[in-house]
């Protein structure tokens, strides 16, 4: 029989094997991480790691894809640690609201990210005790809904359910040690997060949301145990996190028209306007979080999160302040304003030259560029076309609530340089940060609030983008890096 030895820091581990087994399968077997956000297709490289002995195809300058290299004898291979989120969106504090509570002691809101999990604990008062996040543990298999949604059909359903309860397990721990009390203490949980997201936690099969015409035949909004609720979804790609974020805006209250917008890789907006709620949803991919930027990564320390113009060249910040070694989306927005502003990069998004330094270790290309421009395209023109369908212009927009970890970090008139957001809206921003979390926490505060929820679900117009001509009209005219 043949043997693995895993090398981690200090750590070793020996795994013997038969076969001629993927690397990366025999690893996550046996409980280590392995990042493979392109799906294992082996185009993005995040499954790199040094490696010796006998694998197919042979180390290349010592490094191997795991997801796409077999064991052919025996092996070594050193790992990294994973690296710890930081700068994550968490609610620290609710807003001031009617309090009917369903709960008389501590409860529990989870918010299921697509990259992030995030978690905060309430008293009955409203009083946040504790809050806490962690990556998405599903990433490793995918960095994307779609990738997931082909993994789950094809035999990973039960995989990836048991990991995200596994790590809301472990974050609920986490607070509960963090306020000082016993879990058994929480008394109920709400857990909100994308249509996908949650039919993922309760292991439904996404077949319906896989294919035309993508009517999810489970929108939730219901008591899943006698402690645990999950809220109505909108749509297949208008979830429950969505319908929270709305919620904790408070945008239909009023009168005005306002819009909010997750930024993320599905951006999810609304539109409230004289009555109407307009949704859609845009496939911006994972751009905005670090995936598919050769350099790119999320918000961990080392990351480059804000470039600014600096005399005739750049100056940037990093999260922790720790040595660059990458870049984070709110990061990729500043860096493309500056390089405009500096005109190494023209509106059509071509670079003068072929890598655009940012630091002597972390540079751009050209390929960067145009995934930013597919992003920034889609969620611009996603706005666009909701404003459409309502009969107005942005100009008639008095609110925009940004809402999610990388609307709390973006530059807003960063962006509306490059032309992601319209200029009138960049003076008109309100951040909610992770307003899903605070939803799912005042569910738990004001049982009104659960009809209050299921009404807004009823209320919302699905605005789908797919063949819809005014989106494909503004896509090609907002792909362009200026403003509007």
């Amino acid at each position: 029989m043949n043997r693995l030895i895993v090398h981690l820091g200090d750590a070793r581990r020996v795994i013997s094997f038969e076969g001629t087994p993927l690397l990366a399968a025999i690893l996550r077997e046996y409980g280590f991480t392995v990042s493979t956000p392109c799906g294992s297709a082996g185009i993005c490289g995040r499954c790199g790691v040094t490696a010796d002995g006998d694998l197919q195809p042979p180390p290349r300058s010592g490094r191997v894809l795991a997801c796409s290299t077999r064991l052919t004898g025996n092996a070594k291979v050193w790992l990294q640690a994973p690296d710890d989120f930081q700068n994550i969106a968490l609610a620290n504090q609710l807003p001031v609201m009617d309090l009917k509570p369903f709960i008389q002691g501590p409860g529990l809101a989870v918010d299921i990210g697509t990259t992030t999990l995030a978690a905060m604990l309430t008293d009955h008062a409203g009083q946040v005790l504790a809050a806490a996040a962690a990556s998405n543990p599903q990433a490793s298999l995918s960095d994307n809904v779609i990738g997931r949604i082909f993994f789950a059909l094809h035999g990973q359903g039960d995989a990836l359910s048991r990991s995200v309860i596994s790590a809301i397990d472990a974050l609920r721990t986490q607070v509960c040690r963090t306020a000082g009390i016993h879990p058994a203490a929480i008394e109920h949980t709400v857990i909100t997060g994308n249509t996908a997201m949650l039919y993922f936690y309760s292991n439904y099969n996404p077949r319906t949301l896989s294919a035309a015409p993508f009517q999810a035949d489970h929108l939730f909004g219901e008591w899943v145990s006698s402690s645990t609720y999950l809220p109505h979804c909108i749509g297949a790609f208008l979830g429950a996190d969505l319908l929270m974020a709305i919620l904790a805006s408070g945008m239909c209250e009023r009168e005005e028209t306002a819009l909010l917008a997750d930024i993320g890789t599905n951006g999810e907006i609304a539109l409230w306007h004289q009555g109407r709620l307009l949704c859609t949803a845009a496939a911006a991919g994972p751009a905005f979080e670090g995936g598919g930027i050769s350099q790119g990564m999320g918000s961990v320390s080392g990351a480059i999160d804000t470039v600014r113009v600096h005399g005739e060249d750049l100056a940037v910040t990093t999260i922790a302040g720790a040595p660059a070694r990458g870049i984070c989306g709110s990061g990729l927005i500043d860096a493309a304003a500056a390089l405009l502003k500096l005109g190494r990069m023209d509106v059509t998004g071509r670079l003068t030259r072929t890598g655009e330094p940012l630091t002597k270790e972390v540079h751009l290309s050209q390929k960067d560029i145009r995934q930013l421009q597919l992003a920034k395209g889609a969620v611009a023109a996603a706005m666009g076309t909701l404003c459409h369908g309502a009969g107005i212009s942005s100009q008639e927009i008095r609110r925009f609530y940004l809402a999610g970890g990388f609307g709390t970090h973006m530059n807003e008139h960063n962006a509306a340089d490059i032309g992601l957001i319209s200029k009138v809206l960049a003076d008109r921003t309100i951040s909610l940060g992770n307003a899903a979390l605070t939803g799912a926490a005042m569910l738990l505060l004001n049982r009104d609030l659960l009809d209050r929820s299921r009404r807004l679900a009823q209320l919302a117009e699905a605005v789908s983008l797919n063949s819809n001509a005014t989106f494909s009209e503004l896509f090609t005219e907002r792909m362009l890096f200026e403003p509007f």
